[in-house]
Protein backbone atom coordinates (compact mmCIF):
# COMPACT_ATOMS: atom_id res chain seq x y z
CA UNK A 1 0.00 0.00 0.00
CA UNK A 2 1.27 3.59 -1.04
CA UNK A 3 1.45 6.66 1.58
CA UNK A 4 2.37 10.16 0.11
CA UNK A 5 4.12 11.27 2.70
CA UNK A 6 2.45 14.84 2.78
CA UNK A 7 -0.73 12.32 3.58
CA UNK A 8 0.94 10.65 6.46
CA UNK A 9 2.86 14.66 7.99
CA UNK A 10 -0.89 15.59 7.82
CA UNK A 11 -2.57 12.26 9.53
CA UNK A 12 0.53 12.14 12.13
CA UNK A 13 -0.24 15.84 12.68
CA UNK A 14 -3.83 15.43 13.52
CA UNK A 15 -3.10 12.36 15.31
CA UNK A 16 -0.59 14.10 17.74
CA UNK A 17 -2.19 17.07 18.55
CA UNK A 18 -5.66 15.45 19.56
CA UNK A 19 -3.25 12.96 22.10
CA UNK A 20 -1.72 16.33 23.14
CA UNK A 21 -4.93 18.13 23.47
CA UNK A 22 -6.64 14.70 25.57
CA UNK A 23 -3.67 15.32 28.11
CA UNK A 24 -4.32 18.87 28.22
CA UNK A 25 -7.81 18.00 28.98
CA UNK A 26 -6.72 15.27 31.90
CA UNK A 27 -4.00 17.30 33.69
CA UNK A 28 -4.57 21.14 32.82
CA UNK A 29 -1.03 21.28 32.30
CA UNK A 30 0.18 25.20 31.19
CA UNK A 31 0.17 25.48 27.54
CA UNK A 32 -0.95 27.24 24.19
CA UNK A 33 -2.95 25.76 21.05
CA UNK A 34 0.10 27.32 19.05
CA UNK A 35 2.52 25.16 21.37
CA UNK A 36 0.59 22.23 20.91
CA UNK A 37 -0.01 22.14 17.27
CA UNK A 38 4.26 22.81 16.48
CA UNK A 39 4.98 20.05 18.91
CA UNK A 40 2.32 17.69 16.80
CA UNK A 41 3.65 19.00 13.79
CA UNK A 42 7.55 18.04 15.04
CA UNK A 43 6.80 14.30 16.24
CA UNK A 44 4.89 14.10 12.52
CA UNK A 45 8.34 15.14 11.16
CA UNK A 46 10.34 12.77 13.09
CA UNK A 47 7.92 9.49 12.69
CA UNK A 48 8.06 10.13 8.94
CA UNK A 49 12.17 10.11 9.12
CA UNK A 50 11.28 7.09 11.32
CA UNK A 51 9.47 5.34 8.47
CA UNK A 52 11.92 6.50 5.77
CA UNK A 53 14.92 5.50 7.42
CA UNK A 54 12.95 1.46 8.31
CA UNK A 55 15.87 0.99 10.97
CA UNK A 56 14.67 -0.77 13.84
CA UNK A 57 17.46 0.56 16.31
CA UNK A 58 16.41 3.96 14.67
CA UNK A 59 12.72 3.46 14.84
CA UNK A 60 12.72 2.41 19.10
CA UNK A 61 14.84 5.21 19.52
CA UNK A 62 12.61 8.26 18.03
CA UNK A 63 9.69 6.76 19.27
CA UNK A 64 11.12 6.93 22.66
CA UNK A 65 12.38 10.55 21.76
CA UNK A 66 9.24 11.50 19.54
CA UNK A 67 6.64 11.45 22.27
CA UNK A 68 9.15 12.91 25.35
CA UNK A 69 10.01 16.26 22.85
CA UNK A 70 6.11 16.97 22.26
CA UNK A 71 5.56 16.84 25.59
CA UNK A 72 8.63 19.12 26.83
CA UNK A 73 7.51 21.18 23.61
CA UNK A 74 3.47 21.53 24.43
CA UNK A 75 3.55 21.85 27.97
CA UNK A 76 5.19 23.62 30.73
CA UNK A 77 5.31 20.86 34.15
CA UNK A 78 7.35 19.95 36.55
CA UNK A 79 8.63 16.14 36.63
CA UNK A 80 5.68 14.66 38.23
CA UNK A 81 3.42 16.16 35.97
CA UNK A 82 5.58 15.06 32.72
CA UNK A 83 5.86 11.33 33.91
CA UNK A 84 1.95 11.42 34.20
CA UNK A 85 2.00 13.29 30.62
CA UNK A 86 4.11 10.93 29.28
CA UNK A 87 2.04 7.80 30.60
CA UNK A 88 -1.22 9.20 29.34
CA UNK A 89 0.28 9.93 25.64
CA UNK A 90 1.03 5.89 25.40
CA UNK A 91 -2.36 4.90 27.32
CA UNK A 92 -4.74 7.28 25.15
CA UNK A 93 -2.16 6.22 21.83
CA UNK A 94 -2.99 2.67 22.88
CA UNK A 95 -6.95 3.36 23.99
CA UNK A 96 -6.99 4.81 19.91
CA UNK A 97 -4.96 1.66 18.50
CA UNK A 98 -7.43 -0.69 20.37
CA UNK A 99 -10.38 0.67 18.68
CA UNK A 100 -9.21 0.65 15.66
CA UNK A 101 -8.56 -3.23 16.28
CA UNK A 102 -12.07 -3.68 17.42
CA UNK A 103 -13.55 -1.61 14.35
CA UNK A 104 -11.27 -3.36 12.08
CA UNK A 105 -12.26 -7.24 13.64
CA UNK A 106 -16.32 -5.88 13.78
CA UNK A 107 -15.68 -4.75 10.07
CA UNK A 108 -14.29 -7.98 9.02
CA UNK A 109 -11.68 -5.68 7.02
CA UNK A 110 -10.94 -1.80 6.85
CA UNK A 111 -12.68 -0.37 4.03
CA UNK A 112 -10.03 -0.18 0.86
CA UNK A 113 -11.13 3.56 0.56
CA UNK A 114 -8.98 4.47 3.85
CA UNK A 115 -5.70 3.60 4.78
CA UNK A 116 -5.31 2.40 8.39
CA UNK A 117 -3.59 5.38 9.29
CA UNK A 118 -6.45 7.41 7.61
CA UNK A 119 -8.72 5.32 9.91
CA UNK A 120 -6.68 5.96 13.05
CA UNK A 121 -6.72 9.92 12.37
CA UNK A 122 -10.46 9.88 12.47
CA UNK A 123 -11.15 7.36 15.20
CA UNK A 124 -8.47 9.73 17.28
CA UNK A 125 -10.65 12.63 16.26
CA UNK A 126 -13.26 11.10 17.57
CA UNK A 127 -12.14 10.13 20.85
CA UNK A 128 -10.78 13.31 21.76
CA UNK A 129 -14.40 14.87 21.01
CA UNK A 130 -15.61 12.27 23.26
CA UNK A 131 -13.78 12.44 25.68
CA UNK A 132 -13.50 16.50 25.59
CA UNK A 133 -17.45 16.18 25.78
CA UNK A 134 -17.53 14.08 28.61
CA UNK A 135 -14.90 15.97 30.76
CA UNK A 136 -16.84 18.98 30.42
CA UNK A 137 -20.11 17.78 31.53
CA UNK A 138 -18.40 15.69 34.50
CA UNK A 139 -16.75 19.21 35.54
CA UNK A 140 -20.05 20.86 35.23
CA UNK A 141 -22.15 17.66 37.07
CA UNK A 142 -19.40 17.61 40.09
CA UNK A 143 -19.40 21.70 40.55
CA UNK A 144 -23.41 21.49 40.49
CA UNK A 145 -23.33 18.54 43.09
CA UNK A 146 -21.54 20.48 45.65
CA UNK A 147 -24.16 23.07 45.82
CA UNK A 148 -26.80 20.35 46.16
CA UNK A 149 -28.59 19.81 49.48
CA UNK A 150 -31.19 17.24 50.57
CA UNK A 151 -34.11 19.11 52.23
CA UNK A 152 -37.55 17.51 53.97
CA UNK A 153 -40.17 19.98 53.26
CA UNK A 154 -43.69 19.19 56.32
CA UNK A 155 -47.10 20.79 55.45
CA UNK A 156 -50.39 19.05 57.42
CA UNK A 157 -48.51 15.82 58.24
CA UNK A 158 -47.57 15.16 55.08
CA UNK A 159 -43.67 15.04 54.19
CA UNK A 160 -41.66 14.87 50.95
CA UNK A 161 -37.96 15.07 50.86
CA UNK A 162 -36.42 16.65 47.73
CA UNK A 163 -32.85 18.03 46.10
CA UNK A 164 -32.41 21.75 46.76
CA UNK A 165 -29.69 23.84 44.48
CA UNK A 166 -27.73 26.47 46.29
CA UNK A 167 -28.45 29.40 44.73
CA UNK A 168 -25.30 31.49 45.89
CA UNK A 169 -26.99 34.50 44.48
CA UNK A 170 -30.70 34.26 46.00
CA UNK A 171 -31.55 36.20 48.96
CA UNK A 172 -35.05 36.45 48.52
CA UNK A 173 -37.37 36.85 51.31
CA UNK A 174 -40.58 37.82 52.77
CA UNK A 175 -41.48 39.45 55.82
CA UNK A 176 -37.74 39.46 56.45
CA UNK A 177 -37.58 35.52 56.43
CA UNK A 178 -35.28 33.66 53.46
CA UNK A 179 -37.75 31.83 51.10
CA UNK A 180 -37.19 28.68 49.51
CA UNK A 181 -38.39 28.59 45.78
CA UNK A 182 -39.78 25.17 45.36
CA UNK A 183 -40.84 23.01 41.97
CA UNK A 184 -45.12 23.21 41.03
CA UNK A 185 -44.67 19.56 41.20
CA UNK A 186 -43.23 19.23 44.46
CA UNK A 187 -44.94 21.97 45.91
CA UNK A 188 -48.68 19.25 44.56
CA UNK A 189 -47.23 16.43 46.13
CA UNK A 190 -47.00 17.95 49.39
CA UNK A 191 -50.08 19.84 50.01
CA UNK A 192 -51.98 16.96 48.10
CA UNK A 193 -53.92 19.43 45.98
CA UNK A 194 -54.34 19.23 41.92
CA UNK A 195 -53.26 21.98 39.37
CA UNK A 196 -56.40 23.62 38.88
CA UNK A 197 -57.07 23.61 42.59
CA UNK A 198 -53.48 25.42 42.71
CA UNK A 199 -54.29 27.81 40.70
CA UNK A 200 -57.48 29.06 41.89
CA UNK A 201 -56.21 29.27 45.44
CA UNK A 202 -55.94 32.70 46.80
CA UNK A 203 -52.72 33.99 48.30
CA UNK A 204 -49.85 36.24 48.41
CA UNK A 205 -47.40 36.42 45.66
CA UNK A 206 -43.35 37.36 45.49
CA UNK A 207 -41.53 38.48 42.48
CA UNK A 208 -38.71 35.62 41.69
CA UNK A 209 -35.12 36.81 40.36
CA UNK A 210 -33.28 33.79 40.57
CA UNK A 211 -31.38 30.62 38.25
CA UNK A 212 -35.07 29.07 38.18
CA UNK A 213 -36.29 32.30 36.36
CA UNK A 214 -37.84 36.01 36.69
CA UNK A 215 -41.80 35.71 37.17
CA UNK A 216 -44.21 36.48 40.21
CA UNK A 217 -44.75 33.09 42.37
CA UNK A 218 -47.25 32.16 44.97
CA UNK A 219 -45.91 31.97 48.31
CA UNK A 220 -47.61 29.74 51.31
CA UNK A 221 -46.43 28.82 54.89
CA UNK A 222 -45.39 25.70 55.85
CA UNK A 223 -45.22 23.20 58.69
CA UNK A 224 -41.35 23.18 58.71
CA UNK A 225 -37.83 22.75 56.35
CA UNK A 226 -35.18 20.23 57.41
CA UNK A 227 -31.88 20.85 55.40
CA UNK A 228 -28.96 18.37 55.46
CA UNK A 229 -26.08 20.19 55.91
CA UNK A 230 -22.45 18.11 56.27
CA UNK A 231 -24.44 14.87 58.13
CA UNK A 232 -26.15 17.52 60.40
CA UNK A 233 -30.10 18.28 60.13
CA UNK A 234 -31.18 21.89 60.45
CA UNK A 235 -35.31 22.88 61.12
CA UNK A 236 -36.66 25.87 60.45
CA UNK A 237 -40.18 26.09 61.66
CA UNK A 238 -42.68 27.89 59.64
CA UNK A 239 -40.99 28.24 56.89
CA UNK A 240 -41.86 30.20 53.77
CA UNK A 241 -41.92 28.64 49.94
CA UNK A 242 -41.87 30.36 47.01
CA UNK A 243 -43.98 28.04 43.94
CA UNK A 244 -42.61 28.20 40.55
CA UNK A 245 -44.66 27.18 37.75
CA UNK A 246 -42.84 27.82 34.76
CA UNK A 247 -41.58 24.13 35.30
CA UNK A 248 -37.69 25.43 35.48
CA UNK A 249 -36.36 22.24 36.92
CA UNK A 250 -37.78 20.35 34.04
CA UNK A 251 -33.93 19.00 32.70
CA UNK A 252 -32.07 19.39 36.48
CA UNK A 253 -31.49 16.59 39.79
CA UNK A 254 -32.90 19.26 42.18
CA UNK A 255 -37.07 20.52 42.77
CA UNK A 256 -35.69 23.31 45.12
CA UNK A 257 -33.99 26.81 45.39
CA UNK A 258 -32.54 27.44 48.74
CA UNK A 259 -30.56 31.02 50.19
CA UNK A 260 -27.10 31.36 51.73
CA UNK A 261 -29.05 32.47 54.71
CA UNK A 262 -30.26 29.01 55.44
CA UNK A 263 -27.07 26.45 54.95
Amino acid sequence: MEIYIESFLIQNTVINFCLLKLICLTLKPKTKTFKMLLASIVGAVLSTVSVVVQNTVVSTLLGIICPILMLKMAFKQRKKQFVFSFALFYLFGFTVLGGLAILGEKLGKINNNFSSLELLSIITILVSYIFESVVKKIKFKIKTNNLIYPITLSLNKQKIKINAFLDTGNLLSYNCQPVVVVDLDAYLALSKTDLMSFYLKKGEQINLGTVAGANAAKIFKIDYMQVEVNGKIKTFNGQYIAVNALNSFKNTNYQALITPQLI
